[in-house]
């Protein structure tokens, strides 16, 4: 038996609904924040690492410690570690977006020059921090222009030389122990 004052919920909508929130679980849900309270946070942390690391020092000379408070001080540096952590990988964004950039150029470049060019790109979701992305645009661009006018040859030229009409360009990004490898390969 319904009641007449509350109307039925329509199935359809809560499955959508529903759906739709499991799709933002997975996928991870994006918030734009001011890179200058980013930063202002980031500093924060360092501020209290440096302080928890200097109360750390300060009780070695402490006779006696209680063992709980001991125990409480190990618990505030593992915490300390972790927020540290996850506030430094806040500034982290894929190489992605750089890469699409030269897609862009190789695009164009092939386009002006009549030259047939299939550009692979490998690492795109390899994270860094965003300024070290910034700063990179500038000098893959010049080197991806650098491949582009004397690394590949024009269609004519590959088939003269034996090669395949279309060119090939690699630009790779992958992490090695804890340094970032940015490659760019012709053929």
């Amino acid at each position: 038996e319904s009641n007449p004052e509350t109307p039925p919920k329509p199935v359809a909508a809560a499955a959508s609904a529903a759906e739709n929130n499991s799709k933002t679980s997975e996928m991870g849900a994006m918030v734009k924040v001011d890179t200058a309270k980013l930063d202002g946070l980031l500093d924060l942390v360092g501020e209290m690492v440096i302080a928890q690391s200097l109360v750390g020092q300060g009780l070695i000379s402490v006779p006696n410690l209680n063992p709980e408070f001991i125990r409480n001080m190990a618990q505030l540096g593992r915490i300390t570690k972790d927020l540290q952590r996850v506030s430094m990988s806040l500034r982290m964004v894929p190489i992605r977006g750089v890469f699409q950039k030269m897609a862009r150029v190789v695009r164009d470049i092939g386009a002006k020059h009549h030259k047939k060019v299939q550009f692979i790109t490998t690492g795109e979701d390899t994270e860094l921090d965003r300024s070290v992305v910034e700063e990179l645009n500038d000098p893959l661009l010049h080197m991806i222009r650098n491949a582009m006018d004397h690394g590949i040859e024009s269609a004519d030229k590959r088939l003269a030389d034996g090669k395949p009409a279309t060119g090939t360009l690699n630009l790779r990004a992958y992490r090695q122990v804890v340094i970032l490898v940015v490659e760019i390969e012709d053929d």
